[in-house]
């Protein structure tokens, strides 16, 4: 990839460009990070929520300290350093600053679903400039779907969304490629198979 590939990405709000592809190593692998943190931030950001209404702060200390990490790595130093905040206001008992800042938290880890969405954006876009697959390809590549998700195989699975992910899609071909990535990022196995069934082919 070359460098003006990644323009869009330095218009991003609250992410560093730099500092990300340092934690990350390589530009590929820095926006493979970037689109699962983005694929997450509705489940993650729930579980949060949820822990937090619940009171339990055993949980909830474990899941901030997962996104101040998370949140390093992309760049977003403001979200990482309001969850470091709240990992130790977890681990020392102090509700009064967990009542304070977990809305805080929520709002701005929320906001970056609006923020990457570019990133929707710039897969259609390549999705348009690229080779067209045949239909047998795209056939055998359903059938090995079909075959690899109830097994719960995350690479196999994985390794199939990557080889589509090289040609041009119809739309919607393109919409179930990009919710099953979607999905199995957070392990919903038993709603790839519902898509996977539900698609028609």
């Amino acid at each position: 990839m070359c460098e003006t590939e990644f323009d869009y990405l330095k218009k991003i709000d609250g992410i560093s460009l730099t500092d990300g592809l340092n934690f990350c190593g390589t530009k590929k692998a820095f926006l493979k990070f970037l689109n699962t943190f983005y694929s997450n931030i509705d489940s993650k950001s729930d579980e949060i929520e949820k822990a937090y209404k619940s009171g339990d702060f055993s949980f909830y200390t474990t899941k901030v300290h997962a996104l101040k990490s998370t949140a390093r790595i992309i760049g977003a130093f403001e979200l990482s350093e309001l969850a470091l905040m709240l990992e130790e206001a977890g681990r020392n008992g102090d509700e009064k600053c967990i009542d304070d800042n977990t809305c805080k938290l929520l709002e701005l880890f929320r906001s970056y679903k609006n923020k990457l969405s570019v990133l929707d954006s710039k897969r259609k876009g390549d999705n348009e400039i690229k080779k067209e697959i045949s239909p047998e390809k795209l056939e055998d590549a359903y059938s090995a779907l079909r075959e690899v998700i109830p097994t719960m195989d995350y690479d196999s699975v994985e390794m199939i969304l990557d080889e589509l992910k090289v040609y041009k899609l119809s739309t919607e071909d393109f919409n179930i490629i990009t919710q099953l990535e979607k999905l199995l990022r957070n392990f919903k196995w038993d709603e790839m198979d519902v898509l996977i069934g539900q698609s028609g082919r």
